[in-house]
């Protein structure tokens, strides 16, 4: 897959779901880390979904990485009603999001797109419409999405965690946090997070890694399998590059990464 089709399609959908993540955000009580604008993969139906909220009935936003759509569903997910994204711009997405979500009991009205974070400057924030140019790399990161969702789910039910996987509509990465030691507040508590980004300012194409807080010194770390590697700089943990999982069982070698890097940073931090 071209790492131009992959930051391309990257970019639209990074800016496509700050309309579903605005849902949650807009109907739930204001929170320091902006939990409640956090996304869910849906694996069943290839979709990053959005907090559930009630109003005449209880529903939640999601975006399909397949078809560029946003859908409006129950909890039966039966679908409310949808809207093709391709060539549509932000104002006429947040227009059919207020009509949709006031249909449903809730007023919509100043549903805004008015973010507690900065991201990258892009077209579709001035007024471009959406066009999906690569659907064919869109449909790739939806892979990521969901091989890294699955393998993220086992590590959960193995390791007894409570905490859910996210993805973040920040930075668009999909984690698992695993807390090692906890202090009461989640800046100082030293953990990992076990996760998937489809690129960023570190590496423009997608990976998935593990990182830990504190910083710790992966310079004793032993080698790991299918060229992951260790960093060092801007944070601390290991990196595998997507572009070592086009041969073999993607999801094996899913787990053996998380397996082999949470292994061996588990025991630096606990150490």
């Amino acid at each position: 897959m071209d790492p131009d089709h992959l930051r391309t399609a990257r970019e639209q959908l990074h800016q496509a779901i700050q309309n579903v993540a605005a849902v949650g955000r807009k109907f739930s009580p204001k929170s320091r880390y902006d939990e409640h604008a956090v996304l869910t993969w849906v694996p069943g139906l290839s979709r990053l979904a959005g907090q559930w909220v009630s109003g005449s009935v209880t529903f939640r936003s999601s975006l399909s990485l397949e078809s560029f759509t946003i859908y409006l569903v129950d909890q039966k997910v039966n679908v409310l009603d949808s809207y093709q994204v391709e060539g549509q711009t932000q104002v006429q997405m947040m227009i059919w999001l207020e009509e949709q979500i006031g249909k449903l009991g809730l007023n919509a009205a100043n549903l805004t797109m008015n973010l507690p974070y900065e991201l990258p400057e892009y077209p579709t924030q001035s007024g471009e419409p959406f066009h999906m140019e690569y659907p064919a790399a869109a449909q790739e990161l939806a892979r990521y999405f969901h091989n890294s969702y699955v393998s993220l789910r086992e590590v959960k039910q193995r390791m007894g965690i409570e905490n859910n996987i996210q993805v973040w509509p920040h930075h668009f990465d999909q984690a698992l946090e695993v807390v090692l030691k906890n202090s009461g507040d989640p800046e100082t508590d030293t953990h990992i997070l076990l996760g998937m980004s489809p690129g960023d300012q570190l590496f423009s194409s997608p990976y998935f890694y593990v990182s830990t807080w504190p910083f710790t010194d992966t310079s004793k770390c032993g080698r790991l399998s299918n060229n992951a590697i260790w960093v060092s700089e801007e944070w601390t943990g290991a990196v595998l590059l997507s572009k070592h999982l086009f041969e073999g069982d993607q999801k094996a070698i899913l787990d053996l990464f998380y397996e082999e890097a949470s292994a061996q940073l588990i025991k630096l931090l606990t150490e």
